[in-house]
């Protein structure tokens, strides 16, 4: 679990931050995550169809957190002069494209957990529509020929808004040999009632005008530029209370078990590490500033599910009959996916006053973006 930090007033800032970028413009997004409890439904066995499900889900949220946090780096060409520096918020936006915000559930391979519905069955991903009919079950079938349900539930709804957005803070100073170096962060902060979330990264930036033939009298500067970000979030999941049944359940006791045999520990965490290398050109002048690139990018997303969560189970009754039992199994989720972006081109502009500047940029990728920037710059 990530760490806890006091409530200062930097860290209710970057909330307010968070706030205005994240929960408005996709107020369900946490709550979507936290309904993602009802995948583990089939038990321990079931665990592969699970992870099938979370990653299918899950995919435009990685792919889209791994795009974002690619952007935003660069407001100019140019690196800064000697112990010149930068402060600045930045906000970006990916564009989650149509072909990931639904997947087919009849196609992705479940082994136990089946639609209920014959034919083709589509179901929202965390981006997709805000409404889904999709229901999953998982049927034993005794020898006898009879059947006995141990898991129905139906899937989630998307969020209904296909942006993902990332704010974060960025720093950066001028070093020796027309080379900046860069930092961005968000400290560890609890976000509403949710989770928490924190971001951090490293990156620099060199102009190569210095090492081309004729380069200072070149109208335009070349610069290479790298970065990484790590990115991360968590929240709790929402358990339903399984339906006991006396005449059909046996439960099974259990120390971490209360009430209905609900346990309170169950929680999903997500870390992405995202990695980006550009050649830039660009022109500044007094007051503005064009720039673009081109570029390839990475990012790899790591999902766990920690906690105790409980399931039907069939054991036999005696006289070849089978009824429900109520097991636990603990943190059954542990997986990693590749983000969508590779290659990468991108062109903005940035406005420079006296020590405030503000910047524009679009992204082209597999999941393209658009990132606004204002803050404080010298030299």
């Amino acid at each position: 679990m990530l760490k806890n930090v006091a409530h200062t007033f930097p860290s209710y800032l970057i909330s307010c931050i968070l706030l205005i970028c994240i929960a408005l413009p996709s107020n369900r997004a946490y709550g979507q995550l936290g309904d993602l409890g009802d995948f583990l439904n089939a038990g321990s066995e079931a665990v592969g169809d699970a992870e099938l499900l979370f990653s299918e889900y899950l995919k435009p949220f990685a792919s889209g957190f791994g795009a974002g946090v690619n952007t935003g780096w660069i407001d100019r060409a140019r690196s800064h002069g000697l112990l010149g520096f930068h402060v600045k918020v930045n906000f970006s936006a990916a564009v989650v494209p149509d072909v990931d915000r639904f997947f087919m559930v009849d196609e992705i391979g479940l082994n136990y957990l089946q639609p209920v519905r014959e034919g083709p069955v589509s179901t929202p991903t965390f981006s997709g529509s805000s409404s889904s009919d999709a229901r999953l079950q998982y049927v034993f079938e005794a020898p006898d020929g009879s059947e006995l349900v141990l898991a129905d539930f139906e899937m989630p709804p998307g969020t209904g808004f296909r942006y993902i957005m990332t704010p974060m803070i960025q720093a950066g100073v001028g070093l020796p040999v027309d080379t900046e170096l860069m930092v961005r962060f968000i400290p560890p902060v609890s976000f509403l009632d949710y989770g928490e979330i924190y971001l951090y990264g490293l990156g620099i930036k060199h102009e190569l005008n210095q090492w081309l033939p004729g380069g200072a009298f070149l109208p335009v500067t070349f610069s290479i530029m790298g970065g990484y970000t790590s990115f991360g979030t968590s929240a709790g999941l929402n358990v339903r209370a399984l339906d006991f049944s006396p005449q059909q359940d046996i439960v099974s006791p259990d120390e971490n078990q209360s009430g209905h045999g609900i346990p309170d520990n169950q929680e999903i965490s997500f870390s992405t590490d995202a990695w980006t290398i550009n050649l830039i050109a660009g022109k500044s002048l007094p007051i503005l500033s064009v720039y673009g690139g081109i570029g390839i990018e990475g990012s790899t997303t790591n999902v766990s599910v920690e906690g105790d969560f409980p399931y039907y189970t069939a054991v036999p009754a005696g006289n070849g009959q089978f009824r429900r039992e109520v097991s636990t199994f603990s943190d059954p989720v542990d997986l990693s996916f590749d983000g969508a972006n590779r290659f990468r081109a991108m062109a903005g502009v940035r406005i420079s006053l006296p020590l405030l500047t503000f910047n524009v940029d679009y992204t082209y990728a597999d999941y393209s973006a658009l990132t606004a920037g204002f803050g404080i710059s010298f030299r």
